[in-house]
């Protein structure tokens, strides 16, 4: 089928991106070719489904929602996955259930998010962008989403730590084809290589999967995820770090400028800040037209310390500011 780009909606991390890398590390039935009886629901090998969630939370209780199933309105190869609402009539469970897969075989272990388990399978590489293809279409005001987040186990038994990734939200589709999404992955101040990937999409509320909110119809069409490119520049040396200075910081309310009268590229050049979590709060392309000063409002954060980050030719710089 023929595919185009489609601009999607910068929630908490992609970027919608035009350019593709050389390909990165694969991830084990990314194309959705490999299904089987799992319980008594067909579920796609390597990913979890809405009904393993459940029966994590019931044990000994099967589950066949019907939220994600096998299509053969596919992108590439033989089949796709699809997720959609779908209205339970009784039950525990009554009302509108959304879609989630989820990469993994294991729901549980070491860490929880968006109040219930995600999964997450072996990956030790630092990709730049995440490409995958969709179909979606909406019923009233319901939301999709898709999750990528890159983690590092903590030696000391804590959370992982989130090295890279975020989320998106997806903007419904117009026509019969799939529409292709190549996002960029921004990654904190860490070089640390992942040891974990968790990919994640879901129809309804990413949060919650099951809500009063939902309406049965939206469904989501899911095909051929791939990892692409490598990692970005490398740190700027000392030389280049001192030709970049931030005032004032703290930055009262949020305000800070960027001063770079020797080398205006730096300042000028695209920029990510993420909170002391790793979590990416603000993010802007490159100036059009270089200049030594430039404005940095951050003025709907809350107060606290976060990490700037500079993405320029000549290095990546990173600062901490202060916002009071």
């Amino acid at each position: 089928m023929k595919s185009v780009f489609y601009r999607v909606l910068l929630l908490t991390g992609w970027f919608a991106g035009l350019g593709l890398a050389a390909s990165a590390q694969t991830i084990t039935n990314a194309d959705f070719e490999n299904w089987a009886v799992r319980g008594t629901a067909e579920a796609p090998a390597n990913w979890l489904t809405t009904d393993d969630i459940f029966e994590a939370f019931d044990p000994g209780f099967l589950y066949n929602t019907g939220t994600v199933t096998k299509s053969t309105d596919a992108h590439g190869g033989a089949f796709a996955a699809k997720l959609s609402n779908i209205s339970v009539a009784s039950g525990t469970n009554a009302g509108v259930v959304g879609g989630v897969l989820i990469l993994g075989t294991k729901l549980g272990g070491e860490a929880s998010y968006n109040r219930y388990p995600i999964g997450g399978a072996p990956y030790t590489s630092r990709p730049t962008q995440v490409q995958f293809y969709y179909k979606l279409t909406i019923a009233a005001t319901d939301t999709a989403f898709a999750t990528a987040i890159f983690t590092k186990k903590d030696p000391n038994g804590g959370l992982p730590l989130i090295l890279g990734g975020g989320t998106i939200l997806l903007t419904p589709t117009t026509g019969t084809g799939y529409v292709e999404v190549t996002a960029d992955i921004p990654y904190g101040t860490s070089t640390a290589t992942p040891d974990s990937v968790r990919i994640q999409f879901s129809t309804g509320n990413a949060s919650e999967f099951i809500r009063d909110a939902l309406t049965a119809g939206t469904t989501l069409f899911v095909d051929d995820v791939a990892m692409l490119g490598t990692p970005l520049a490398t740190r700027a040396n000392a030389t280049v770090q001192e030709l970049l200075t931030v005032s004032p910081n703290p930055g009262p309310a949020g305000h800070f400028q960027l001063n770079a009268p020797a080398e205006p590229a730096l300042a000028s050049a695209p920029y990510s800040v993420f909170d002391l979590t790793g979590r990416l709060v603000a993010q802007q392309p490159a100036l059009a037209v270089p200049t030594p000063t430039r404005d940095l409002d951050l003025s709907r954060l809350s107060t606290g310390v976060y990490l700037l980050r500079l993405d320029s030719k000549q290095g990546t710089l990173v600062r901490q500011l202060v916002v009071q």
